[in-house]
């Protein structure tokens, strides 16, 4: 009797823990990878053109259902290049850098649950921008650097391609809106709005690994 006592209680007591551990560890998938993005360089005072960027990507989305998940995604870009200017009488040999930040979150809906899964989403927040120059003219050396803090958007979507029960390839394109301008003093002097509205575009490639229970054979249960 005191056999059987102890077995139902260790068997009790597995499943409860089981039953707990599902409760604290829902269907999650962790993401990193590649970044490449092309850059607005539109800041309200007549400069045009668009900048290639390249980073990294981390991320990760908690399944609410089969088809609907909360997601939370940062991203790092960056640009640099050298520079060197030259008038015949002063060269000026430097370089200049430009990077971004973007913290953003939102919902993602997955359209299929088979090994490969489309989804789309739509992710707000903030887009943190560094620009940064320095170099030498005439033997003097100088370093400036800027920053600035934005409200961001990103529309789009990718592929979740399972290739484990727990590993995953995928892959995405968005649509990145930020919100960048210039202080309105500066502004005033040039005669136009601080506010101005850039149209990003990225692209993204990595690594799904997938965690707590529901996913097996590279399919969502």
């Amino acid at each position: 009797m005191f056999k059987l006592k102890s077995v139902a209680i260790c068997m009790f007591a597995v499943l409860v823990s089981t039953a707990w551990g599902q409760s604290l560890m829902p269907k999650t998938e962790v993401t990193v990878g590649y970044t490449y993005g092309s850059l607005d360089q539109g800041v309200g005072f007549g400069s045009t053109g668009r900048l290639n960027a390249n980073g990294w990507n981390t991320g990760a989305t908690v399944f609410l259902s089969r088809w609907l998940g909360v997601e939370g995604n940062v991203t790092g870009l960056t640009h640099s290049e050298d520079m060197l200017v030259s008038n015949g009488f002063t060269t000026v040999t430097g370089s200049a850098s430009e990077k971004h930040y973007a913290f953003l979150f939102g919902p993602r809906i997955s359209i299929g649950h088979g090994p490969v899964s489309p989804f789309v989403h739509g992710l707000v927040g903030l887009d943190r921008e560094s620009l940064s120059v320095s170099g030498t003219a005439a033997g003097i050396t100088f370093s400036e650097s800027a920053s600035d803090t934005a409200f961001a958007t990103a529309l789009g979507g990718g592929v979740d391609l399972g290739l484990t029960r727990r590993l995953g390839l995928v892959t995405g394109a968005d649509y990145v809106l930020t919100r960048h301008g210039v202080p309105n003093t500066i502004a005033s002097l040039l005669g136009t709005s601080g506010g101005a509205t850039q149209n990003n575009f990225r692209v993204s490639a990595g690594l799904s690994i997938r965690l707590g229970s529901g996913f097996a054979g590279g399919r969502r249960r």
